[in-house]
């Protein structure tokens, strides 16, 4: 479960990553990259408190610090007893030798970047040896050609949260996808068959297309509303573009 949580209270947080484990959620993506460490590092601590164990934490620090910042940040999680399984966008998207330099000073850990690049930009990242898991968003034209570009380097991507849980097909398409990143399901009312979760694997569904149709059921009950006898609707623009 993965959200854009830095602006939480920590309250908020820790009610929001309880519901992530409610539903079934066993791995766990936050903001980092606070100009105060301690206030990472209590993150850490309440979403371990929030959440138990998980099988898995990544942090996303969204381009916030120098190369050298990143590699002291990660030694003080790790020191502090947090072990993560990535670190996202450590550094501005084009260094590619301070990415380099983090993915080699930081062996405990792997570099998930690469979704901001166009297709040149992720070869050089790949060429510099600056990602470990690259990062695809997109078209599933650019998410297919990025993933295969990866391929030839060696290097297994995570699909993000582009395409959801429908990306589940997508994933099953590309040649090394470990990581999908998916909703909380509060949208699965408006879905006939949505997909389905076992032990944090998503199952593709073996339906035509994507797999998801929308339920007549939900169809009715949130349909647009129609205008309430004796109201008027509101008079048109005076200036017809």
């Amino acid at each position: 479960a993965s959200g854009l949580d830095f602006n939480l209270s920590d309250a908020d947080y820790v009610k929001f990553f309880a519901s992530a484990r409610a539903l079934g959620f066993d791995a766990f993506k936050i903001k980092v990259g606070h100009p105060d460490l301690a206030w990472d590092l209590k993150r850490l601590r309440l979403l371990k408190e929030a959440v138990g164990t998980p099988s898995a934490i990544m942090v996303d620090a969204n381009e916030a610090w120098t190369p050298k910042e990143a590699i002291m940040r990660l030694h003080a999680y790790r020191d502090a007893g947090h072990e993560i399984l990535w670190i996202e966008d450590p550094c501005i998207r084009d260094d590619y030798d301070g990415l380099r330099q983090v993915s080699e000073a930081l062996p405990f850990t792997q570099i998930n970047t690469g979704e901001y690049l166009d297709l040149a930009g992720k070869r050089r990242l790949l060429e510099a040896r600056g990602v470990d898991i690259m990062n695809v968003h997109g078209k599933p034209g650019d998410v297919l050609r990025a993933a295969w570009l990866a391929a030839e380097y060696g290097v297994r991507v995570a699909l993000g949260n582009t395409f959801l849980e429908i990306g589940v097909h997508m994933a099953a398409a590309l040649p090394e996808a470990d990581w999908i990143e998916y909703s909380f399901q509060n949208y699965n009312h408006l879905a006939t068959q949505p997909v389905l979760f076992e032990q944090g694997y998503a199952i593709a569904p073996d339906r035509p297309g994507h797999g998801i149709t929308l339920s007549d059921q939900a169809r009715r009950e949130h349909a647009v509303a129609t205008l309430a006898e004796g109201v008027r609707p509101a008079p048109p623009a005076p200036i017809q573009l």
